[in-house]
């Protein structure tokens, strides 16, 4: 595959975004569909489309290349926390708006945005690779992602001031303890941890069980690109569109990082020699836009909604652009 091939998927992508877009603005698609409709991609298809990626394929996937694609997962991560904070410093955000840029820098749209592009490039076969980035994601997001959301405002007053926005309730230890292990377990993590027993125990399931999981998480595709059209037509403000400190934070998202990485993956010693797709996997996962679920957090702790609405709006219009220059360093 090369550079011209992922332009193309990536155009047909944007026709799918540009699809629900202009179904949104024609009143086909309302925001209580759109949240339902969120619902059943994140709950339903996209732990489909996880499963089916394991089911009654010859998978060449080996526990070499498992291992190296572990390894990246965690330097991914590794390299997101770490570089957030030096990075919102640099470019000098305002405080209260500080731990919400490094939400917006660590946790990207690897669901919507990430399963779609990846395996419309590297195909079924990277659905395995990504579920341990899923694990991770999830693991990292109610944890340190609501450590960070729940002290983005850095007082009281501020809360008030975000249009109603709500801090996390101050329950009792126990109560909290249960419900951050009911949002870590959730469907997502649950088809993360099937797809991995499936594919390490090498379980053979029946045909109509594969082709259930194949209509199901076929449909993911044109689901997550038309919803992410949708979202984009809910709007921004036009102030959104002029901010330019917020350009070079993107810039560095989605440009910078990747590409560096890019570059030092060819030359570190062994590394250059591990296996395409694992790499591939792992530098287009770093390209990605701002998740929504960066939204979803901020509302739901008390951060402020409206900068991390723009981050997700913008990057992700963006993204249709700098993924295919970050595909030009991907190792074919």
């Amino acid at each position: 595959m090369n550079i011209f091939v992922v332009i193309q998927q990536m155009l047909v992508l944007l026709v799918m975004i540009m699809v629900g877009f202009f179904a949104y603005r024609g009143n086909w698609i309302d925001d209580h569909s759109y949240g339902k409709l969120s619902k059943i991609v994140i709950n339903i298809l996209n732990p489909c489309i996880l499963i089916n990626g394991v089911l009654g394929k010859n998978n060449t996937l080996n526990g070499q290349m498992v291992m190296h694609n572990l390894i990246l997962v965690v330097v991914y991560f590794t390299i997101l926390v770490l570089l957030s904070l030096p990075i919102v410093k640099i470019l000098r955000f305002q405080k209260k708006h500080e731990n919400v840029y490094r939400l917006m820098f660590i946790f990207s749209n690897v669901g919507f945005m990430g399963i779609p592009v990846i395996t419309s490039i590297y195909g079924q076969e990277s659905i395995i690779l990504i579920a341990f980035y899923t694990l991770g994601y999830n693991a990292l997001l109610y944890s340190y992602g609501i450590l960070l959301a729940s002290s983005a405002n850095g007082d009281a007053e501020y809360n008030t001031h975000t249009s109603g926005a709500l801090k996390e309730p101050d329950h009792h230890p126990a109560e909290k303890k249960a419900g951050f292990w009911r949002q870590l377990i959730n469907p997502g993590i649950v088809a993360c941890v099937v797809a991995i027993v499936i594919f390490a125990a090498g379980i053979q399931l029946p045909d109509s069980v594969c082709t259930f999981f194949g209509y199901m998480g076929n449909s993911v595709v044109p689901f997550s690109m038309m919803l992410i059209g949708a979202s984009l037509a809910q709007g921004g403000k036009r102030e959104f569109f002029i901010d330019v400190k917020f350009y070079l934070f993107a810039a560095i998202k989605l440009l910078v990082v990747p590409i560096v990485m890019a570059l030092l993956l060819r030359v570190i010693p062994g590394v250059s020699q591990w296996e395409a797709i694992t790499k591939g996997v792992f530098l287009l996962m770093l390209a990605m836009p701002v998740g929504s679920i960066v939204v979803m957090m901020a509302k739901e702790y008390g951060a402020d909604e409206i900068e991390s609405t723009k981050g997700s709006i913008i990057s992700t219009l963006l993204a249709v652009i700098t993924i295919p220059v970050v595909a030009a360093f991907l190792p074919f």
